[in-house]
């Protein structure tokens, strides 16, 4: 694309608003714009209003601009909204349907967007006055082909949507009929081989199996054709844009091919009411002598086991109408089906004693009232109530149980690969230690390796030993009585007589030998003191070591370590506790030893690496703590006492200094913007800074900056990372009851009501520490000729500042850039629409998405050109990943629900996203601390989606259609942010509430149709078992626990009729309800029990099981998946999912009884109806 076209397509792009969800249009719009631009036909472009692209004073030379946004994006965008919007003048959009979700048949974004991939519809819907006049229905740049007819394209509302969302059961078992089919397929079968089994062993059930025994397995060939039947009219049906000769291939499928098995089996079930039976010769081939029936037998299991393989395959045709329809990449399904054979092969023990169990007590039900003379119906109805319901739930529910298992023991092995093997046992202690100056230099400043490195651990612990035995315990004494200098002489002295090996092998010293020939002018020692030096400093920053230890771990200077002094951490007969007491500064440290190990490590410098816009969407966070927040009075005592106690120090700080201070040092112990925007703008700037210092051959490159070298950094490092925080309107109520917009431009607007000084206050603070990096991004609403109009607004440091009047020190920002949206842009949830009007200030070639509950390391941000090279490694078949994900520190483990949410959430993060990324290539994007290739998203519509109601779990859609569109992600392991989860009762379970909603509204989408449709089977399972199948598998577990307790009480009950049916009872509650019930808790508790103990040790997850035990943990995870499969089934059912706002602070504020005991009671209410269902 050239340079023209290319600017053409990002300022189409930057004014489009709402519109940039729909790709496909962006498309059309940028082709009319190329045909329209490349015409002979001169076209007189009205002039702009003011401010349509960036600032004021820059509107008029754009002044074409504005057309474009007025005459083709504002009447797009008003025919989009109508479709579910009631627009008022004046006021936001109020939603058709209130609470209620949208009807199936409303138009929502995906459906405007495939608008586009259909011809024949688009000559339909898109109407231009230009075109009618001149006839030219084929011609895109009829669009603004005359300059005094200038008219925007106009969408057909009346015209069907391309994919209907149902609140119904129905598109989760049309989109996931094969996974349904396996389980249904694999019950019966099981129940079927137990049946005969039984009966010609014990003796049970024999007129059964005598009589009908034949019927019942031949029957086993009519559920594929039953399954696909259900398939081709729920797919038809949900999908109105289907072209006619593919509706009616899709009929004449089904009946000449699907259904083949239904005219076999009826063939095979006349022939055996005939006279003769099963002993009737085929007589249409003389010379076979065989039985008809044999052959029909035969012909009917071929005919079953062909519909059933071609059941489960994927459906790759396009049976739309579209030119364009994206395929999907084919990763590799050898892991994952060796995989799901290892999760089927410890499936298959309990699947088959539950079948067993199953089919013993019916055929024990079958001989007592077939000896009464029960009539059939009578007889399935028992069946079905008391044995097959309860068994068929627990069969549905277990696989994921399982799945839960192996995701255990292989991600553990897979873990143990990553994460170094044998060396992670040494590296989460503290000890061997001693490859890690070299090992950093080497890795992460890509300097050339030391000619000699040949020794290994062992080698220089039998030296140092042998060496301080040798000069009479020198070196070791040396060690424990006088410290590093004296070990060091003694070393050195052993070294100059000639004793032990060569200087090159001496432990850390040969880091250092390069002191006199150093590469570049860049010391090998020095190198790695910079690093180190400045690690320890942000710990003592954020007063995670004192100032002993930070004297005790600290290098002095690069020359005294060569003579000697080196910490204790990194000698190589160092094997007592060298670590800081700060359980955060040791996983600090050990971290940074364990990432650094990680194969493969891409080879990354700062200045070859892509730029990096890091997006932190901001809602109602608390951006900063102030005195008001702190307490008030108390907060007020607490500083006169501390000036009291030292006079010196209140004098030298003042109080304003100390308030301001204690106020950041709350604000980063806390879930607040402060600590995520001081944590991205820190971390990843010093990292980058102290990388591109000490990197090979970059003072070459930092001459080319006119400034001092320290200067030179900053400016490269600003370059290459942008931090844009997305201050995301919320709506209020102010008198009257009108809604009005509450962020940025409403704190900053003194004669508003939403007016706050703190808040501004905040903002300049973040400014005045981060304003190299910090952009804000907002929406400003302003009245023009009497018309409200809408605004996607930056600012930064260098905006004027607007002093507010009658408030001492607090000032507004006059917006640097000013984008004309073309309407009011929040329709979905917020995030969404948030993330899309502030995506257009983003300049890096990669964007990170990062919540306003999230914080940075330093030592982690050392890896970041490695994550960011992930996208520019070396080119594969399949091309660069869309998505490069990784994992997060969970910080928030505070209080019991506070670790145990802390727990889920680091287990997730870890072991069950490296399960999903290997063996099972069924990884997405999960939000955050996911790194995105730019380009790719713009083309599927941005990060996120905005529908509302459907789109409650936004950032799922990005991974979604990502790998709809052919591309994947990867997961990676040596790079990680902190994350901080829910610390309180109502805010955790809120939490569960909210992602609940959001699954069940996934499984409507036509994204999870066509992953359903189109994934491998092995590929299908994974991605269904982590994503809307667990929260489908707690309501499975849910109503298998009601049929166990109604069943058993109900033979219990009727044991006074007949003592078999109490047996039965004993046997259900004892053999198997009491496993099912331990398979739930060994799966809530298993894989962070395996992942801690990978990570920490066999004590550390011994001592976590227990404490979780104590806690009662297993029944808070029963609770909480009654919770979740409450909120899955209703929105299932019903709709009405709404964001949630959880609140993530300390679990310290009082909530009321009634509103605490309110979900429970709920809960419980809501569960009536399915004991309804079972005792009728």
């Amino acid at each position: 694309m050239g340079g023209n076209k290319s600017l053409r397509f990002w300022l189409i792009w930057g004014e489009l608003g709402n519109l940039r969800f729909c790709p496909e249009l962006l498309c059309f719009l940028f082709t009319a714009a190329c045909e329209l631009c490349d015409s002979s036909s001169e076209i007189a472009l009205e002039e702009a209003s003011e401010g349509s692209f960036l600032e004021e004073d820059w509107a008029e030379p754009l002044g074409g601009l504005a057309w474009h946004v007025a005459r083709v994006v504002k009447p797009i965008y008003h025919v989009m909204v109508t479709e579910t919007f009631d627009l008022r003048d004046g006021r936001p959009p109020v939603f058709k349907f209130g609470q209620a979700p949208a009807t199936a048949r409303a138009c929502n974004y995906d459906d405007w967007n495939e608008l586009f991939w259909d011809p024949w519809r688009l000559k339909r819907a898109l109407r231009t006055k230009s075109l009618v006049q001149h006839g030219e229905p084929g011609r895109l740049d009829g669009i603004a082909a005359q300059a005094q007819a200038p008219r925007a394209a106009e969408l057909d509302g009346h015209e069907k949507g391309t994919h209907l969302e149902f609140h119904s059961h129905l598109p989760l078992l049309i989109g996931n009929y094969r996974i349904f089919l396996l389980h249904t397929v694999a019950f019966c079968s099981l129940c079927c081989f137990w049946v005969g089994n039984l009966g010609r062993l014990q003796g049970l059930g024999v007129h059964l199996w005598r009589d009908h025994g034949w019927l019942i397995q031949a029957s086993l060939g009519l559920l594929a054709p039953a399954w696909m039947l259900l398939y081709q009219i729920g797919f038809q049906a949900l999908t109105p844009c289907l072209a006619r000769r593919n509706r009616l291939r899709g009929l004449l499928q089904l009946i000449c091919i699907d259904l083949l098995p239904v005219i076999s089996f009826v063939a095979l079930v006349w022939q055996h009411a005939q006279p003769e039976g099963v002993s009737q010769r085929f007589r249409y081939i003389p010379w076979l002598k065989v039985p008809t029936f044999d052959v029909l037998l035969v012909i009917h299991v071929f005919f079953s086991v062909f519909i059933l393989i071609l059941a489960l395959g994927p459906r790759s045709d396009n049976l739309y109408r579209w030119k364009f329809y994206p395929t999907m990449s084919r990763p590799d399904c050898i892991p994952s089906g060796a995989f799901w054979l290892l999760t089927v092969a410890l499936w298959s023990f309990f699947a088959s004693s539950g079948t067993r169990y199953c089919s013993q007590a019916m055929l024990r039900i079958w001989d007592m009232y077939d000896s009464i003379g029960l009539p059939l119906p009578y007889l399935l109805g028992v069946l079905t109530t008391m044995v097959i319901v309860p068994t068929v739930l627990v069969f549905f529910s277990t696989l994921c149980f399982f799945l839960t298992f192996s995701i255990s023991l292989v991600g553990s092995a897979v873990g143990a690969y990553r994460l170094g093997g044998v060396r992670l046992m040494c590296t989460r202690r503290g000890m061997g230690l001693t490859y890690l100056p070299e090992t950093i230099v080497g890795r992460l400043l890509h300097l050339p390796p030391h000619p000699s490195r040949e020794t290994g651990l062992w080698e220089r612990f039998s030296w140092w030993r042998r060496r301080g035995r040798a000069e009479g315990g020198t070196a070791w004494n040396g060690v424990r009585e006088e410290g590093w200098q004296r070990a060091a002489k003694g070393v050195r002295d052993g070294v100059r007589k000639g004793r032990g090996k060569k200087r090159e092998e001496l432990g850390l010293m040969h880091v250092f030998d390069g002191f006199d020939q150093a590469p570049h002018g860049v010391l090998w020692g020095q190198a790695f003191v910079d690093v180190w030096n400045k690690l320890l400093q942000e710990l003592r920053g954020r007063d995670l070591v004192c100032d002993r230890e930070l004297e005790f771990l600290s290098f002095r200077s690069t020359q005294e370590a060569f003579q000697g002094h080196v910490p204790r951490l990194f000698q190589a007969l160092s094997l007592r506790a060298t670590l800081p007491a700060n359980g955060e500064a040791r996983r600090r440290i050990v971290s940074l030893a364990r990432s650094v190990q990680m194969d493969p490590l891409p080879k990354a410098k700062v200045m070859d690496m892509p730029t990096l816009s890091v997006l932190i969407p901001h809602y109602s966070e608390t951006i900063r703590y102030s005195k008001k927040d702190l307490k008030g009075d108390e907060f007020r005592n607490f500083i006169e006492r501390l000036e009291a106690n030292d006079l010196a120090f209140g004098a030298l700080v003042g109080s304003h200094g100390l308030e301001a201070a204690l106020c950041e040092w709350a604000s980063l112990r806390m879930q607040t913007l402060w600590r995520t925007v001081d944590g991205i703008c820190g971390a990843y700037a010093h990292a980058l800074d102290v990388e591109l210092v000490d990197e090979d051959g970059s003072c070459e490159i930092l001459s080319q900056y006119q400034a001092p070298e320290q200067h030179g950094t900053k400016a490269a490092v600003r370059q290459r990372l942008q931090v844009v925080v997305a201050m995301q309107q919320s709506l209020g109520v102010v008198a009257g009851g009108d809604l009005v917009l509450m962020r940025y431009a409403k704190f900053a607007d003194p004669t508003g009501p939403g007016f706050s000084p703190q808040e501004l206050q905040a903002v300049e603070a973040m400014f005045t520490s981060f304003g190299e990096f910090l952009s804000i991004a907002y929406i400003q609403e302003q009245v023009v000729d009497g018309e409200k109009r809408f605004y996607s607004c930056l600012i930064d440091a260098s905006c004027e500042q607007i002093p507010i009047e009658g408030f001492e020190d607090v000032y507004a920002r006059r917006a640097k850039y000013r984008v004309e949206l073309p309407g009011f842009p929040i329709l979905g949830h917020g995030k969404s629409d948030n993330q899309n009007c502030a995506m257009i200030f983003t300049r890096g070639e990669v964007l990170q998405m990062i919540d306003a509950n999230q914080d940075a390391y330093f030592e982690a941000s050392l890896f970041l050109p490695s994550a960011l090279q992930e996208f520019c490694g070396p080119e594969k078949t399949k091309g660069r990943p869309g998505i490069v994900g990784f994992r997060e520190h969970i910080f928030s483990a505070v209080g019991l629900l506070g670790r145990l949410a802390a727990d889920s959430e680091f287990t997730f993060g870890t072991m069950i996203q490296r399960t999903l990324d290997w063996p099972l290539n069924s990884r997405f994007h999960y939000g955050h601390p996911d790194l995105m290739d730019k380009l790719q998203v713009v083309q599927q519509g941005g990060v996120s989606k905005a529908t509302r109601g459907l789109n409650l779990s936004e950032d799922i859609f990005a991974g979604l259609d990502l790998s709809l569109r052919g591309g994947w992600t990867v997961y990676k392991e040596y790079f990680h942010v902190g994350k901080g989860r829910d610390m309180g009762f109502m805010s955790v379970l809120s939490f569960y509430a909210k992602v609940s909603m959001g699954n069940a509204e996934q499984a409507l989408t036509r994204q999870w149709m066509r992953l359903g449709l189109h994934l491998e089977l092995s590929q299908l399972l994974g991605v269904f078992y982590s994503h809307i199948g667990f929260y489908m598998n707690q309501c499975l577990v849910n109503r298998a626990t009601k049929a166990f307790c109604f069943a058993a009480v109900l033979f219990a009950l009727a044991g006074e009729a007949q003592e078999s049916f109490s047996h039965l009872a004993v046997e259900m509650i004892s053999s198997y309800f009491g496993y099912f019930y331990l398979l739930f808790v060994l799966a809530s508790m298993l894989p962070f029990v395996f992942e801690t103990m990978l990570e920490e040790g066999g004590l550390a997850a011994l001592w976590s099981l227990g404490s979780s035990l104590v806690a009662l943990s297993p029944v808070f995870s029963a609770f909480q998946s009654k919770l979740m499969s409450h909120f899955f089934e209703t929105t299932l059912h019903y709709g009405g999912a709404q964001y949630i706002p959880t609140g993530r602070g300390l679990a310290t504020q009082r909530e009321a009884f009634l509103k605490s005991a309110s979900v429970p009671v709920r809960i419980r209410d809501a569960g009536r109806g399915g004991w309804a269902v079972l005792v009728v």
